[in-house]
Parts: structure tokens; C-alpha cells; sequence
């Protein structure tokens, strides 16, 4: 029965997370919303909605118990909290960057550590990271965004191996552009740098601000309706490109001499 599936789902408030809890729930999916600000999400039509910061483990190891209390199991994880600032990596600030990976990289950790050992005890579960096309091939100003989402391919890989007789499945998935607030919240954790006209960088960042302009963005719904097909599949494949324009995902497969010159005239 659907709704002895349960989902738990992280970084809800905005964006893709959104739009998933929607897209499952009314598949009649369990789904269990979070967000560090659990009044961003009081309006969600899910089973179940929680405050969980995924860099804090207490908040963390609370929200477990609440989803275990009530439903007694955690079916799939969704780890898609995170968040991106740019900056070239001579300038952008380190507690910006360290913060990014704490949300992007550890925090994934810190949800595999907690929910595992649940998994484990059924012999059963999924584990979907949520990763980015930039976790493909790099991109100036972008330096760190793209590390931490290397560093997400790279985690699933090693789980997937390490959980292979356990009957857990781990995959990434990698959008490509989405129209939601990313970019704003980008450009917000950014400001200082990319406005400082004095920079060496500054033609990057005048350039980066125009592209980001004219992109083409995809419906987070659509978006959304392809990663709830993907996670609900009985046999996961260890990646997934999602909502990824020609261009990029033909990057993906160019030698690096070629991936990087058509960075440059980007």
C-alpha cells in the first residue's frame, strides 16, 4: 500500500523539496516534510511536517525519533536541503564556503548516519541524494557550489557500495537549472562579492549575472513529477539528469580541454 511508504524529505520550505512533498502526497505517499523553519512548511498537504536543521545532529536525532514514534520506519530519504553562493575561489569568503559544505556535504552524512541504522534493521530502504548538473563538470565563480555537489556524486557512489547487501539503494540525482529561489538566495548570500566593482573577477561576475539573466529555467513541478517517478522506481540506477539543457549534459561527456573552453567563452 502507498501509504505504508514513508518519505522523509529534507530542505522543504522552497523550491524542488516543495514541490515533491506535493507530488507524492498526492500520489498517497507518506511523506514527512522538514525544514529548519517548520512554519515555511505548515501549509503542506503531508502526513507529517518537522523542524530539522541537517547540520545540527540533536535536531536531527529529535526528528527521527518523531517519524520513528509515529510511523515506526523510514522507507526513503530524500537528503535535498542546500544551498549555493558564488564567488571566485581567491575571494569568496571561507565561512561562506565552509557553510556550504556543512549543508551540502555533511549534512547529507549526518542524515545517512541517523536513518541507516533504521534501514538496516528492515533490511530495506532508499537513500536519494539530491546532487546538481554542476556536480558534472566545474564552472568559474561556481568553484565551491560545484565541489560540494562532486563531493555528493562521490558519497553515493561509496554508499552504494557499502550498503549492496543490504538491500538499500542509493542514487543522485542531478538537476539542471530549476526556476525556483536558488538563484535569488544565491545572489543574496553573494552581494558583497559579486557587486564589488574593483574586483579582478568582476567581468566574471558581470557575466555570470547576465547569463543567469536570459537562462531557461524549468517548472519546479515538472521537475518534481520526474524525481518522484524516479525515487518511486523498484530498481533505482546509481544517477539521474533531470531537467538538464542539451548543452550541459553533452558537457558531461567532452574531454576536459573542450568542457573548459567552452567554460571560457561562457
Amino acid at each position: 500500500m502507498k501509504e505504508e511508504t514513508v518519505i522523509l524529505i529534507t530542505g522543504c520550505s522552497t523550491g524542488i523539496g516543495r514541490e515533491l512533498c506535493k507530488s507524492l502526497s498526492e500520489k498517497g505517499y507518506t511523506v514527512v516534510a522538514t525544514a529548519r523553519n517548520v512554519e515555511s512548511i505548515k501549509d503542506l498537504p503531508v502526513s507529517l511536517k518537522l523542524s530539522l536543521d541537517v547540520t545540527q545532529k540533536e535536531s536531527i536525532a529529535n526528528a527521527i525519533d518523531k517519524v520513528l514514534s509515529r510511523f515506526e520506519k523510514i522507507d526513503i530519504l530524500v537528503n535535498n536541503a542546500g544551498f549555493s553562493a558564488r564567488g571566485a575561489l581567491e575571494e569568496i569568503g571561507l565561512n561562506v564556503a565552509k557553510s556550504m559544505f556543512d549543508v551540502n556535504v555533511f549534512g547529507i552524512i549526518n542524515m545517512i548516519q541517523a536513518v541507516i541504522p533504521e534501514m538496516r534493521k528492515r533490511n530495506s530502504g532508499k537513500i536519494i541524494n539530491v546532487g546538481s548538473i554542476s556536480g558534472k563538470f566545474a564552472q568559474p565563480i561556481n568553484g565551491i557550489y560545484c565541489a560540494s555537489k562532486y563531493a555528493v556524486e562521490a558519497l553515493s557512489d561509496s554508499l552504494r557500495l557499502e550498503l549492496c547487501n543490504n538491500n538499500i539503494q542509493t542514487t543522485v540525482i542531478e538537476p539542471g537549472p530549476i526556476k525556483t529561489n536558488f538563484f535569488k538566495t544565491l545572489v543574496n548570500n553573494s552581494k558583497d562579492v559579486l557587486t564589488n566593482q574593483k574586483s579582478y573577477y568582476s567581468r566574471f561576475y558581470e557575466s555570470d549575472s547576465k547569463y543567469r539573466d536570459k537562462q531557461k529555467l524549468t517548472d519546479p513541478k515538472v521537475a518534481a513529477k520526474a524525481i518522484s517517478d524516479i525515487i518511486l522506481k523498484k530498481r533505482l540506477n546509481s544517477r539521474y539528469k533531470v531537467a538538464v539543457p542539451f548543452l550541459y549534459s553533452m558537457i558531461t561527456h567532452f574531454p576536459d580541454s573542450l568542457k573548459e573552453y567552452i567554460m571560457r567563452k561562457r
